[in-house]
């Protein structure tokens, strides 16, 4: 996700485009490698809703796959290796309505007429507390966003949308692939020290990275969209939650088709 914008109010769910990963556990602590723009998108829409997703690139690109095609079919594992999981809320588009959630994120909320809590917005990833906080000042999805990407390493990238009102949205579709991600590293990705704010990024494909380039080439480093925060943990209600929203969009789909 890095960082994603749900405006319940404007009926608007925005993102960025930047892929990243942290290269402490590959002998550069402190330092980022990320790409923006690499036509692969962190947000896709199928009919009446969409389903925005972050953490380890190759469960999203098995979740954007299975969206995109047969979703009878079992769904993609929530789980790669035992232990990264993945992070995605649906908001069904008809009723401006959020179906399903999980994964760290702060939330504006506001009492109704009847006293009941609602949710006005929802800001997760790793930007969520710019996002948030500028989202409060301005009541504007997109200028939260850009805020995310000045105070967020891990945020960045042209602003991608869905628009439930107008029904415009700009993704990123081009790509397919999370290996495509890996190759836009290594053709325009750069390296950030977060621990010297001064310094400047260095592209990945300079000699002095030359060890990061190989590993990327590789396979050894794949791109994500890192959540922030703690872990992602999906327990058995979780999964129950997730099945349940499933069925309702099989549902949904097989009304539409009678």
């Amino acid at each position: 996700m890095t960082t994603t914008v749900y405006d319940r109010i404007n009926k608007l769910i925005v993102t960025d485009s930047r892929w990243s990963k942290d290269l402490t556990e590959f002998g550069y602590p402190g330092h980022v490698a990320y790409v923006d723009n690499s036509g692969f998108g962190k947000m896709c829409v199928r009919d009446d809703h969409v389903l925005t997703l972050a953490g380890n690139g190759m469960l999203i690109q098995h979740w954007k796959e299975w969206l995109s095609g047969d979703i009878s079919k079992p769904r993609p594992p929530i789980l790669i290796d035992g232990t990264e999981a993945i992070s995605l809320y649906i908001v069904k588009i008809s009723n401006n309505e959020i179906l399903f959630d999980k994964g760290q994120k702060l939330a504006a909320t506001a009492i109704d007429d009847e006293g009941n809590k609602v949710i006005n917005a929802v800001f997760s990833g790793t930007g969520a507390p710019f996002a948030g906080n500028v989202w409060l000042q301005s009541g504007c999805a997109r200028t939260a966003l850009e805020a995310a990407k000045v105070g967020d390493i891990c945020t960045g990238g042209e602003v991608r949308y869905v628009d439930f009102t107008s029904g415009q949205r700009l993704l990123e579709t081009d790509k397919h692939l999370i290996s495509d991600v890996a190759e836009a590293f290594l053709q325009k990705g750069m390296i950030m020290d977060t621990t010297n704010p001064l310094s400047q990024p260095v592209p990945i494909n300079d000699q002095e990275v030359v060890h990061i380039r190989q590993l990327i080439a590789n396979g050894n480093i794949v791109p994500c969209a890192p959540t922030g925060g703690k872990p992602v943990v999906w327990d058995e209600k979780s999964i129950s939650r997730l099945d349940a929203a499933i069925e309702s969009i099989r549902r949904d789909e097989e009304a539409c088709a009678k």
